[in-house]
């Protein structure tokens, strides 16, 4: 019975020893440092420490008796009632902790990437997105720094994986060669709407999840923003160009 016991005490926080001594001091009124000692096999020196943690977290409490100190333990109903006062307030305290949590994960988080390498590696976190993907995507930008066969494959990899995604491609020189790359590839899962080629860009804007990768194809690199806020932002706005071609 008492080994459940102690085992209950360890599993609310206390060590080992803490409930060792906390324990034989339930069958006894008083007990000296001594007497503890003795009863729990923890040298003496040892038990003083563990005693002033017991009185710190109130589990037990001091006795004088003449010019002797003893010790007892406070009720385990008083020690409940004591603990249930604490959690209250940790309670308290971790809701306005969850609150700052929560201001300062909706941060935004901002990385940066620079050169074609890891350009590519954005393009492949791209693939791992659950979701409908966007973009406005200028080709001539594109194709000065990626061949025709780069392009071809990530098309292909947005095929495999079925993303869908909606995309406004400048209409510049090489607007033709990216329709018909992406007709060769299928696209029953990608939506285009052609923009004018007076909108100059050498910037391409993916959003998905809550990112929104915004790659300077002509120096290769890039920026991306993981924020839910701003990437709906960058949604809306799609949305609204989107809507008025």
């Amino acid at each position: 019975m008492i080994n459940n016991f102690q085992k209950t005490l360890e599993a609310v926080g206390l060590s080992a020893l803490e409930a060792s001594i906390y324990s034989e001091l339930i069958k006894s009124p008083r007990m000296t440092v001594s007497e503890i000692s003795r009863a729990t096999n923890i040298k003496r020196a040892t038990c003083y420490q563990y005693i002033d943690l017991l009185l710190s977290k109130d589990f037990i409490i001091r006795v004088p008796v003449g010019k002797r100190m003893l010790y007892s333990a406070v009720s385990p109903k008083k020690v409940m009632l004591a603990a249930r006062k604490r959690y209250a307030l940790f309670e308290t305290g971790m809701e306005e902790m969850t609150k700052q949590y929560d201001e300062s994960t909706h941060k935004p988080r901002i990385v940066f990437y620079e050169g074609k390498r890891e350009i590519k590696n954005i393009y492949e976190d791209l693939l791992k997105s659950v979701g409908d993907i966007y973009s406005i995507f200028p080709p001539k930008a594109f194709f000065e720094n990626f061949t025709e066969q780069e392009y071809s494959e990530l098309d292909q990899s947005i095929s495999q994986y079925a993303l869908k995604s909606k995309d406004l491609i400048v209409g510049d020189k090489y607007f033709r060669q990216v329709e018909r790359i992406r007709e060769e590839n299928g696209n029953e899962n990608k939506i285009t709407k052609k923009l004018p080629e007076s909108f100059k860009s050498n910037v391409d804007v993916l959003m998905y999840k809550d990112k929104v990768a915004l790659i300077s194809l002509r120096d290769l690199s890039a920026l991306v923003i993981e924020s839910e806020d701003i990437a709906d932002l960058f949604k809306n706005i799609h949305s609204h160009i989107w809507k008025s071609l």
